[in-house]
């Protein structure tokens, strides 16, 4: 993996810290392996000439010692037995002996090994930069010696894996609390409790937060009543999805209607509100999705379709006490036994294998990268004093790398404004580089730092490591909606699938004199999708997508990344808006049908309507200026009479004056007959809107 490894002494550390010392004057210490976990392996021989070999080890370290001491025949590989003071009386601080026995034929050859606490050893890298898509790339490990003993001719060693260290007592003497029972008590106890056999597994349950009837829905959604002391919640607005439909079919007039008398004659119980806004922090709080359920009262003709309206209704009303959309899913239900119409509210579903433990949902793309492991010895022995350090050489070669610029403005200390210069590399190794500041150097000087996080074995990873503000980054978003399917259809209003799509788009303007390469990070949010790109030019890193984009010298370049995920929503056809979603879903290929032909009907007796009334419009503008007009004749006319010599005039503005009533009076007409028209449009239009209640699509 290395040449070799050098051994550079750093002196300085002083010799206060001798708790790792394990002395004997039989034995030689001949290796050791320092470890990030805060353990290091430690192999020591002896030739020992008696049957007894003792160990000095220091009295806070006996726990580690015998959790993991072995000491073999050298020769035939037979453990030997070890004593020592037990808990009780040994001391608990300086060094406890530690007795060896032996037997058989001396003198005895022998080897030990144990693990021990030490200081975790640290990286520190060297990129230099070349010009032929390779780099120079230099690895140390420093090393701090605080056993209190010098490591002389010793084979040194580093790593890192995911393996596991804990303190355990081993040395305490422990007794065991046991139940004192006499003879006639063994049947005055309580018999155990009985369980279910294995068989069946039962599903868990998801946490109901809220269950709601339609009674309680209506006084949620009412007006407010007079200021007084206290008040119910009142909704800042409603959307086109919260408006009760005309007649029979819809659940907005069954959540609508008014308690019976016998139920709000007494004043003593208040009525029956329901805390949206205590729901809605609560979602907020605990991040995670959730799904409003809604179910359909039994005299609701369309029982899908009215429970999904009750669930939009409530799922709008969380939206706008500050829900993320992405976390509310509504979800008809339809009709259940023993449920009248209103909704629930539940924690989502965990997925399967999925954790519900939000520390695991919360955590840093980089704490799911793999930790691997990593492993550098020397070949040659080394001393390395006490109290002293060490910067031994882990790597040293070169490999793929070159210059690019790393946009990131989601990290902490990220840039929106500006990507970083970074050099993107390749870890030439079977062992995990393990993460440590970077020097970055290029034509001979220094050019700057960064810090690099793992790296697994044979991965590419992007170091920043200056910021010089040649290209120029401009970030815009926008949020659409698109139909994707229409589950069913009732008096105009449309149970859909709402495809919601988020759009970010990247515009990089290259100040520089040459072409330069720009990798742009990109995290999808939680519960939506990434739209199809071209797989060569984006990459993972940890929970985020990396986006490459070649920009070309002086120019500016776009990158655009769309993210979407499924809605479900009420479409009224009523609404011009809704409408506009309605056309754009139907114009798409595949969509065919009795449904399409019925809405393009729709859709031009809608255009008609509009055309009508913006004459409608126009002829009333016409006759609020003939009116005008004819006031100012009037009054010329009036004045005129008052003068003799005025008679030809005079008759010249009556004339006009004729002229503009008899547009006035056409305009009337024309105004009745437009008034006239679009009445018959409308009903033509409301009977088409109801006719489609016979219809359900399913595309």
């Amino acid at each position: 993996m290395h040449k070799s490894l050098v051994f550079l002494p750093i002196l300085g550390l002083g010799c206060a810290s001798t708790t790792s010392y394990v002395h004997s004057d039989g034995t030689t210490l001949g290796r050791v392996v320092v470890y990030r976990n805060g353990v290091a392996y430690f192999e020591r021989t002896a030739r020992v000439d008696k049957d007894v070999l003792a160990l000095s080890v220091p009295a806070d370290k006996i726990d580690d010692f015998l959790k993991s001491l072995t000491v073999t025949d050298a020769h035939t590989g037979e453990p030997t037995p070890v004593d020592f003071p037990s808990g009780t009386g040994a001391p608990t601080s300086g060094f406890t002996e530690m007795k060896i026995h032996l037997s058989g034929k001396q003198p005895h050859d022998l080897k030990l090994t144990y693990v021990t606490e030490t200081p975790a050893w640290k990286s520190s890298y060297r990129v230099v930069l070349d010009k032929d898509g390779k780099v120079g790339l230099q690895g140390w490990a420093i090393v701090d010696n605080t056993s209190g003993e010098d490591w002389t001719n010793v084979k040194l060693g580093v790593g890192s894996s995911s393996a596991l260290s804990f303190r355990f007592d081993l040395r305490s003497v422990r007794f065991v609390k046991r139940e004192t029972l006499q003879s006639n008590d063994l049947f005055a106890q309580a018999p155990p409790t009985g369980g279910a056999t294995y068989g069946q597994t039962q599903q868990p349950q998801n946490r109901i937060i809220g269950d709601i009837s339609d009674q309680v829905m209506a006084v949620a959604e009412a007006p407010p009543p007079a200021p007084m002391a206290e008040q119910s919640l009142t909704l800042a607005g409603k959307g086109p999805s919260a408006k009760p439909s005309r007649k029979s079919g819809a659940a907005a007039p069954e959540m609508a209607r008014a308690a019976p008398p016998s139920a709000v004659a007494p004043p003593a119980p208040a009525k029956p509100t329901v805390d949206v806004a205590g729901i809605a922090g609560a979602v907020r709080a605990a991040n995670r999705p959730i799904v409003v359920e809604g179910y359909a009262d039994p005299s609701d003709t369309d029982k899908y379709g009215a429970s999904l309206l009750r669930a939009n209704r409530m799922r709008d009303q969380l939206i706008q006490h500050g829900v993320s959309p992405n976390l509310v899913v509504a979800k008809g239900q339809g009709e259940q036994t023993g449920r009248a119409g209103g909704v629930r509210i539940v924690e989502a579903p965990t997925p399967p294998g999925g954790s519900t433990d939000k520390s695991a949902d919360n955590q840093s793309p980089e704490s799911l990268e793999p930790i691997g492991t990593s492993h550098f010895e020397s070949k040659s022995a080394m001393t390395v004093a006490r109290g002293t350090s060490a910067m031994v050489s882990i790597l040293d070669r070169k490999t793929d790398g070159e210059v690019v610029y790393y946009y990131d403005d989601e990290s902490p200390r990220g840039n929106k404004g500006f990507p970083f210069k970074a050099v993107r590399l390749k870890n030439p190794t079977e062992s995990v580089l393990e993460s440590g500041p970077v020097t970055v150097f290029g034509e001979g000087r220094f050019i700057g730092e960064g810090l690099s996080e793992p790296i697994p074995s044979r991965a590419t990873a992007f170091i920043p490591f200056a910021l010089d503000r040649q290209i120029v980054m401009e970030k815009k978003d926008r949020d659409q909606d698109a139909i994707s399917r229409i589950i069913s259809v009732q008096r105009g209003v449309f149970s859909t699938e709402v495809q919601h799509t988020r759009r970010f788009t990247y515009t990089m303007h290259n100040r520089l004199t040459e072409p330069t390469t720009v990798y742009v990070r990109h995290t999808v949010g939680a519960g939506y999708k990434l739209a199809k790109l071209e797989k060569e030019k984006v990459e993972r890193m940890g929970g985020a997508d990396i986006f490459r984009v070649d920009v070309p010298a002086g120019a500016s370049k776009e990158l655009v990344i769309e993210e979407s995920t499924p809605v479900y929503k009420t479409i009224d056809l009523r609404a011009p808006t809704d409408m506009d979603q309605v056309r754009v879903y139907l114009s798409a290929e595949g969509t065919d049908g009795p449904l399409k032909r019925s809405i393009e009907e729709l859709i031009k007796m809608q255009q008609e309507l509009g055309n009508i009334e913006q004459r409608m419009l126009t002829t009333r503008d016409q006759m609020q200026a003939y009116r005008t007009r004819m006031e100012e004749l009037h009054a010329q006319v009036v004045s005129l009479r008052l003068v003799k010599s005025g008679g030809a005039l005079m008759k010249n503005l009556e004339k006009k004056l004729g002229d503009v009533s008899e547009k006035l009076s056409q305009a009337t007409v024309d105004l009745a007959a437009l008034e006239e028209k679009a009445m018959l449009v409308r009903v033509h239009f409301q009977d088409g809107i109801a006719e489609l209640s016979l219809e359900t699509a399913s595309k």
